[in-house]
Protein backbone atom coordinates (compact mmCIF):
# COMPACT_ATOMS: atom_id res chain seq x y z
CA UNK A 1 0.00 0.00 0.00
CA UNK A 2 2.84 2.43 0.78
CA UNK A 3 4.33 2.06 -2.70
CA UNK A 4 0.91 2.64 -4.29
CA UNK A 5 0.38 5.75 -2.19
CA UNK A 6 3.82 7.24 -2.90
CA UNK A 7 3.38 6.62 -6.64
CA UNK A 8 -0.03 8.32 -6.59
CA UNK A 9 1.34 11.32 -4.68
CA UNK A 10 4.16 11.64 -7.20
CA UNK A 11 1.77 11.55 -10.16
CA UNK A 12 -0.56 14.13 -8.63
CA UNK A 13 2.19 16.58 -7.71
CA UNK A 14 3.97 16.13 -11.05
CA UNK A 15 0.78 16.84 -12.98
CA UNK A 16 0.12 19.96 -10.92
CA UNK A 17 3.65 21.26 -11.36
CA UNK A 18 3.78 20.60 -15.10
CA UNK A 19 0.73 22.82 -15.54
CA UNK A 20 1.94 25.49 -13.11
CA UNK A 21 5.44 25.62 -14.58
CA UNK A 22 4.14 25.89 -18.13
CA UNK A 23 1.77 28.67 -17.10
CA UNK A 24 4.35 30.55 -15.04
CA UNK A 25 6.95 30.55 -17.82
CA UNK A 26 4.26 31.74 -20.25
CA UNK A 27 3.48 34.58 -17.79
CA UNK A 28 -0.05 33.30 -17.23
CA UNK A 29 -1.65 35.42 -14.46
CA UNK A 30 -3.63 32.51 -13.01
CA UNK A 31 -0.53 30.32 -12.68
CA UNK A 32 1.44 33.14 -11.10
CA UNK A 33 -1.36 33.83 -8.62
CA UNK A 34 -1.50 30.14 -7.67
CA UNK A 35 2.25 30.04 -7.06
CA UNK A 36 2.02 33.18 -4.93
CA UNK A 37 -0.64 31.55 -2.75
CA UNK A 38 1.36 28.34 -2.36
CA UNK A 39 4.51 30.32 -1.61
CA UNK A 40 2.78 32.28 1.13
CA UNK A 41 1.87 28.98 2.77
CA UNK A 42 5.43 27.60 2.76
CA UNK A 43 7.01 30.97 3.62
CA UNK A 44 5.80 30.66 7.20
CA UNK A 45 3.34 33.51 6.95
CA UNK A 46 0.58 31.18 8.09
CA UNK A 47 -1.59 28.87 6.03
CA UNK A 48 -4.86 30.33 4.79
CA UNK A 49 -6.63 27.11 3.87
CA UNK A 50 -9.49 28.94 2.20
CA UNK A 51 -6.98 30.54 -0.15
CA UNK A 52 -5.12 27.38 -1.14
CA UNK A 53 -7.88 24.82 -0.60
CA UNK A 54 -9.00 24.77 -4.23
CA UNK A 55 -5.37 24.49 -5.40
CA UNK A 56 -4.96 21.32 -3.33
CA UNK A 57 -8.38 19.71 -3.22
CA UNK A 58 -10.18 20.95 -6.33
CA UNK A 59 -9.16 17.90 -8.35
CA UNK A 60 -7.89 15.64 -5.55
CA UNK A 61 -7.74 12.05 -6.93
CA UNK A 62 -9.82 10.26 -4.29
CA UNK A 63 -9.56 6.96 -6.14
CA UNK A 64 -5.79 6.82 -5.62
CA UNK A 65 -5.16 9.10 -2.60
CA UNK A 66 -8.32 8.45 -0.65
CA UNK A 67 -10.27 10.98 1.38
CA UNK A 68 -7.88 13.88 2.10
CA UNK A 69 -9.52 14.38 5.48
CA UNK A 70 -8.35 10.91 6.46
CA UNK A 71 -4.89 11.07 4.85
CA UNK A 72 -3.05 13.98 6.50
CA UNK A 73 0.37 12.63 5.47
CA UNK A 74 -0.57 12.78 1.80
CA UNK A 75 -1.97 16.29 2.23
CA UNK A 76 1.23 17.42 3.97
CA UNK A 77 3.43 15.87 1.25
CA UNK A 78 1.44 17.46 -1.58
CA UNK A 79 1.11 20.92 -0.01
CA UNK A 80 4.78 20.99 1.00
CA UNK A 81 6.05 19.85 -2.40
CA UNK A 82 3.91 22.43 -4.21
CA UNK A 83 4.89 25.19 -1.78
CA UNK A 84 8.60 24.43 -2.10
CA UNK A 85 8.30 24.33 -5.87
CA UNK A 86 6.60 27.74 -5.79
CA UNK A 87 9.47 29.08 -3.65
CA UNK A 88 12.11 27.50 -5.91
CA UNK A 89 10.57 28.86 -9.12
CA UNK A 90 10.12 32.42 -7.80
CA UNK A 91 11.88 35.01 -10.01
CA UNK A 92 13.49 32.27 -12.15
CA UNK A 93 13.14 32.43 -15.91
CA UNK A 94 14.09 28.78 -16.45
CA UNK A 95 12.12 25.72 -15.28
CA UNK A 96 13.25 24.37 -11.90
CA UNK A 97 11.09 21.24 -11.91
CA UNK A 98 12.41 18.27 -13.83
CA UNK A 99 9.22 16.92 -15.38
CA UNK A 100 10.61 14.29 -17.77
CA UNK A 101 12.96 11.71 -16.28
CA UNK A 102 12.64 9.16 -19.09
CA UNK A 103 15.49 10.57 -21.14
CA UNK A 104 17.66 11.82 -18.27
CA UNK A 105 18.49 10.58 -14.80
CA UNK A 106 16.11 11.75 -12.09
CA UNK A 107 17.57 14.61 -10.04
CA UNK A 108 16.92 13.71 -6.40
CA UNK A 109 16.92 16.20 -3.57
CA UNK A 110 20.38 14.97 -2.49
CA UNK A 111 21.78 15.44 -6.00
CA UNK A 112 20.22 18.91 -6.25
CA UNK A 113 21.83 19.84 -2.92
CA UNK A 114 25.22 18.79 -4.30
CA UNK A 115 24.68 21.15 -7.22
CA UNK A 116 24.57 24.07 -4.78
CA UNK A 117 28.32 23.62 -4.21
CA UNK A 118 29.61 21.68 -7.25
CA UNK A 119 29.04 21.48 -10.96
CA UNK A 120 27.70 18.21 -12.33
CA UNK A 121 30.45 15.58 -12.26
CA UNK A 122 32.92 17.91 -10.52
CA UNK A 123 34.61 17.17 -7.18
CA UNK A 124 33.04 18.91 -4.20
CA UNK A 125 34.78 21.50 -2.06
CA UNK A 126 34.33 20.21 1.51
CA UNK A 127 34.56 23.70 3.01
CA UNK A 128 31.94 25.08 0.63
CA UNK A 129 29.69 22.13 1.39
CA UNK A 130 29.65 22.63 5.16
CA UNK A 131 26.59 24.88 5.19
CA UNK A 132 24.60 22.47 3.04
CA UNK A 133 25.66 19.48 5.13
CA UNK A 134 24.74 21.32 8.32
CA UNK A 135 21.21 21.95 7.06
CA UNK A 136 20.78 18.38 5.81
CA UNK A 137 21.97 17.05 9.17
CA UNK A 138 19.60 19.38 11.00
CA UNK A 139 16.71 18.17 8.83
CA UNK A 140 17.59 14.56 9.63
CA UNK A 141 17.69 15.34 13.36
CA UNK A 142 14.49 17.39 13.45
CA UNK A 143 11.91 15.79 15.77
CA UNK A 144 8.86 16.78 13.72
CA UNK A 145 7.94 16.95 10.03
CA UNK A 146 7.47 20.72 10.32
CA UNK A 147 11.04 20.89 11.62
CA UNK A 148 12.31 18.86 8.67
CA UNK A 149 10.49 21.16 6.24
CA UNK A 150 12.05 24.23 7.85
CA UNK A 151 15.54 23.07 6.85
CA UNK A 152 14.45 21.75 3.45
CA UNK A 153 13.01 25.20 2.75
CA UNK A 154 16.40 26.75 3.57
CA UNK A 155 18.09 24.41 1.09
CA UNK A 156 15.54 25.18 -1.62
CA UNK A 157 16.29 28.88 -1.10
CA UNK A 158 20.00 28.16 -1.60
CA UNK A 159 19.15 26.38 -4.85
CA UNK A 160 17.11 29.37 -5.99
CA UNK A 161 19.93 31.78 -5.11
CA UNK A 162 22.62 29.71 -6.83
CA UNK A 163 24.18 30.96 -10.04
CA UNK A 164 23.82 27.42 -11.36
CA UNK A 165 20.46 26.41 -12.82
CA UNK A 166 19.43 23.75 -10.30
CA UNK A 167 16.42 21.63 -11.13
CA UNK A 168 14.76 18.95 -9.04
CA UNK A 169 12.52 15.97 -9.70
CA UNK A 170 9.51 17.11 -7.70
CA UNK A 171 7.65 13.87 -8.40
CA UNK A 172 10.26 11.95 -6.42
CA UNK A 173 10.62 14.77 -3.89
CA UNK A 174 6.89 14.63 -3.08
CA UNK A 175 7.16 10.89 -2.57
CA UNK A 176 10.11 11.42 -0.23
CA UNK A 177 8.13 14.02 1.74
CA UNK A 178 5.42 11.44 2.31
CA UNK A 179 7.92 8.77 3.42
CA UNK A 180 9.68 11.19 5.78
CA UNK A 181 6.49 11.22 7.86
CA UNK A 182 6.69 7.44 8.41
CA UNK A 183 9.43 6.62 10.94
CA UNK A 184 10.39 3.26 9.41
CA UNK A 185 10.98 4.90 5.99
CA UNK A 186 12.50 8.26 6.95
CA UNK A 187 15.97 6.79 7.52
CA UNK A 188 15.95 5.28 4.02
CA UNK A 189 15.16 8.66 2.49
CA UNK A 190 18.07 10.38 4.24
CA UNK A 191 20.40 7.51 3.36
CA UNK A 192 19.51 7.89 -0.32
CA UNK A 193 19.94 11.67 -0.17
CA UNK A 194 23.34 11.20 1.49
CA UNK A 195 24.43 8.82 -1.25
CA UNK A 196 23.27 11.20 -3.99
CA UNK A 197 24.98 14.14 -2.28
CA UNK A 198 28.39 12.55 -1.73
CA UNK A 199 28.73 9.94 -4.46
CA UNK A 200 30.32 11.04 -7.73
CA UNK A 201 30.09 8.36 -10.45
CA UNK A 202 33.25 7.72 -12.45
CA UNK A 203 33.18 9.13 -16.01
CA UNK A 204 31.82 6.60 -18.46
CA UNK A 205 34.11 4.97 -21.01
CA UNK A 206 32.85 7.09 -23.92
CA UNK A 207 33.51 10.31 -21.98
CA UNK A 208 37.06 9.21 -21.07
CA UNK A 209 37.87 8.32 -24.68
CA UNK A 210 36.62 11.69 -25.92
CA UNK A 211 39.14 13.59 -23.81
Amino acid sequence: MTSDMTAAIGRYVNGKIIALQRGFLAENPAARATLARLRADIDGRGTNWMDIGNDLYGDWPTESLGDPGRNPRAVAAVSTALGLYALHQQSKTTPVAQTDTQETRSISFGAACRRIVADTGAPMDDDAAKGVVRRLSAAESAPTFDGVVWFLRALIMLMRASKRDISLDYRQFAQDLYLLQIPEYADQVFQRWSCDFYYRPAPNKTARQAR
